[in-house]
């Protein structure tokens, strides 16, 4: 070998070795710390935000404590850490968190998993690391936080922070018991109500507004279903006393009785619709024609302050009797996935939300919904909605007529 093929192979030796050093410990700082290394806040306190972005209206979930060493961290960009925040994550500006070589002594690392439980932050509250008031606080959550836990005792809860286990007290939290989506369908007075007495899908405006009213004083108050998507992905917390208001198939009555009730009480609600039964002008209303009765394009328009309107099939809300089961799990997959489709795009604002007619389902229909580009589908199946349920599959608590208002508070009830 001649002495310039030598001398360019050490000068390529060298900028690999070079290089090598600079790669090895910037790869440290793009993934898990190993043991000598940790992210460390800079201040006495530095903000946990609920998305790398401190522009307004972005939550702060908590903070992290000068003087702990928080080992489980990823680069998510150039200004931001992303760390764990329970079963979900938060971000750390990289500008008042450093990665540093440090000897501080580690509180326990997480190495259980999550049963599922959540907890609700009821104020400020300190995360320590031990089960003890007077030991070193390793971080602290705001008010209105829900966290998934790691494992609970009687008087503690058990939390990932950062990789490592945090510990609560229990008198700082409430259990978060999952969020009541209310069912409801058509509204009559008694007087008026001639054809459909009897039927579980009409209740009286008196019984609703004395229902809403009973919220309002109460404390409830009504959430988006865009604002209960993110708390099913584990991406917003919830307050207590949060709840939904849904309607299905859009009849004339919920212009009649249940806008101007909501209205009064301040609450929004989504009204699941029908669009092949959908005209464009208005329509009086005549509680003789109940199944011809549906919102006009026009009255959404009129009535969007109040209500969001999602779907609820085209032309496939329809059976045989009542023992059979409808259109959308009978048809084949390419027919579902097209009425679905139609029937978003004909709403005045496409919606990703939808409720299964007759709360029929079964996996061909699911597939269609999921492909049809709905976010969350709604059954009639009775429960609550909780973070990390399927999507696609989500209970609801129907308010029925034989029902009194202590059945209906009982849909509240922290046990329920």
């Amino acid at each position: 070998m001649n002495k310039r093929k030598l001398l360019y192979l050490l000068l390529f030796l060298s900028i690999l070795v070079i290089a090598f050093g600079i790669y090895v410990p910037y790869q440290k700082t793009m993934t898990r710390a190993d043991a000598s290394q940790a992210l460390v806040a800079q201040e006495k306190s530095i903000a946990i935000y609920e998305r790398a972005s401190h522009s307004k209206g972005t939550k702060v979930k908590g903070y992290l404590m000068k003087g702990n060493a928080y080992i489980n961290y990823i680069s998510f960009n150039k200004d931001w850490w992303r760390i764990p925040v329970g079963n979900s994550f938060g971000y750390v500006s990289k500008k008042e968190a450093k990665i540093e070589e440090t000897e501080a002594p580690y509180p326990k690392k997480v190495s259980s998993t999550f049963h599922g439980d959540a907890i609700l932050t009821e104020a400020k509250t300190p995360v320590y690391n031990s089960t003890s008031t007077t030991s070193k606080k390793m971080g602290q959550f705001d008010a209105h936080i829900q966290i998934e836990v790691i494992n609970q005792n009687e008087n503690w809860s058990k939390v990932n922070l950062g990789g490592l286990v945090g510990y609560i007290q229990k008198g700082d939290l409430q259990i978060d018991n999952g969020i009541p989506v209310l069912m409801y369908h058509n509204l009559f007075r008694e007087e008026e109500n001639h054809k459909f007495k009897g039927t579980f899908v009409t209740i009286t405006p008196e019984f609703f507004e004395s229902q809403m009213k009973w919220l309002h004083d109460n404390g409830y108050h009504t959430i988006s279903l865009e604002d209960l998507q993110k708390y099913v992905e584990k991406k917003k917390a919830l307050p207590g006393k949060s709840f939904v208001i849904t309607f299905d198939d859009g009849f004339v009555s919920t212009r009649q009785y249940a806008y101007p009730i909501l209205k009064k009480y301040g609450f929004k609600a989504e009204n699941f619709i029908i669009t092949s039964r959908t005209p464009d002008q208005s329509q009086p209303f005549d509680p003789d024609q109940l199944t011809t009765q549906a919102l006009s394009m026009q009255d959404m328009e009129r009535m969007k302050d109040v209500f969001s309107f999602g779907a609820h099939t085209h032309a496939l809300h329809d059976r045989k009797d009542a023992h059979t089961s409808g259109l959308l799990t009978q048809l084949p997959y390419a027919e579902v996935v097209a009425d679905l489709k139609l029937n978003r795009n004909k709403l005045s604002t496409p919606s990703p939300y939808f409720a299964y007619p007759y709360g029929n389902l079964n996996e061909t229909g699911i597939r269609a919904v999921r492909d049809a580009g709905f976010k969350l589908a709604f059954t009639t199946q009775e429960g609550r909605v909780f973070p990390g349920d399927n999507p696609l599959i989500l209970d609801r608590r129907g308010v029925y007529p034989n029902m009194n208002m202590e059945d209906f508070k009982n849909i509240f009830a922290t046990s329920n």
